[in-house]
């Protein structure tokens, strides 16, 4: 076992995977490198490391042609997959950030972040004096892991199945038509059907693995008119409670 932190970076271009190397020991962190995404899913496999630095543009395989954005989310995916549990905070045990120059590319934020990244890290590394030991450090520490000798334990515990008494169990319930829901007890009412659908898409995302959805996507879904979901629910007792805003445009529903 490693007496440092250790990342698993996916990066697909050598130089790169150098420089995120070389910044990674000068804050005592050592790290495993691969190239494509079927070599990560052998060292999802083989397990040793902390966190994930995951670039969004990588290739398949080694008989890809060229790097595609598409491989970086299914990869992302497939480490939520393989990773889903979070503490009482909502945090991911297991720290996933993405290293992409895709960063800028909206829509690439607002889907990662669907797909459970946990931060940006945007390239090149030196752009507008971005603090990465600090962005790094922060998902460490709220994922449980800023002591390294409990990374072994968390590890596991992010794992399907194998959480224990430090986590708790889903508290979320509902009605059928999801007029009436309850969050660690509490009751929470909709009368409305724009507000169910509301309530019901986003559980469905969080079941699929997708918490945090596009509010202006969402309503549509729902039926509304309106494109603020201040609008809808920022009134009702649900706000912030059940209903979360990550402040840029995102929601989730919280379950446990």
């Amino acid at each position: 076992m490693s007496r440092q932190h250790v990342a698993l970076i996916v990066e697909d271009e050598p130089e790169m995977a150098a420089e995120i190397a070389d910044l990674l020991r000068s804050f005592g962190h050592d790290h495993i490198h691969v190239e494509t995404k079927s070599a990560a899913i052998g060292a999802l496999d083989a397990g040793g490391f902390c966190y994930v630095l995951l670039d969004l543009k990588i290739k398949t395989d080694e008989k890809s042609i060229k790097p595609r954005v598409e491989a970086g989310m299914s990869l992302l995916e497939e480490i939520r997959r393989r990773f889903p549990r979070r503490n009482s905070h909502d945090i991911h045990l297991m720290p996933v950030l993405i290293v992409s120059g895709q960063a800028k590319e909206h829509e690439d934020v607002v889907k990662a972040f669907q797909k459970g990244t946990d931060d940006f890290i945007r390239k090149p590394l030196g752009l507008d004096n971005q603090d990465i030991e600090a962005k790094i450090r922060q998902c460490l520490e709220r994922s449980g892991r800023d002591d390294h000798g409990v990374c072994d334990s968390m590890t596991q515990q992010a794992a399907r199945g194998t959480g224990n008494g430090h986590l708790q169990d889903p508290a979320f319930t509902h009605t059928a038509d999801y007029s009436e829901t309850a969050l660690n007890g509490e009751p929470y009412f909709f009368d409305g059907p724009i507000q169910r659908n509301v309530i019901r898409i986003l559980h469905e995302a969080e079941q699929r693995g997708e918490p945090w959805q596009s509010g202006k996507a969402i309503l549509a879904e729902a039926g509304s008119r309106d494109t603020k979901m201040a609008n809808l629910f920022r009134r009702h007792p649900c706000w912030g409670p059940l209903l979360e805003s990550n402040k840029r445009g995102l929601y989730r529903l919280r379950t446990g």
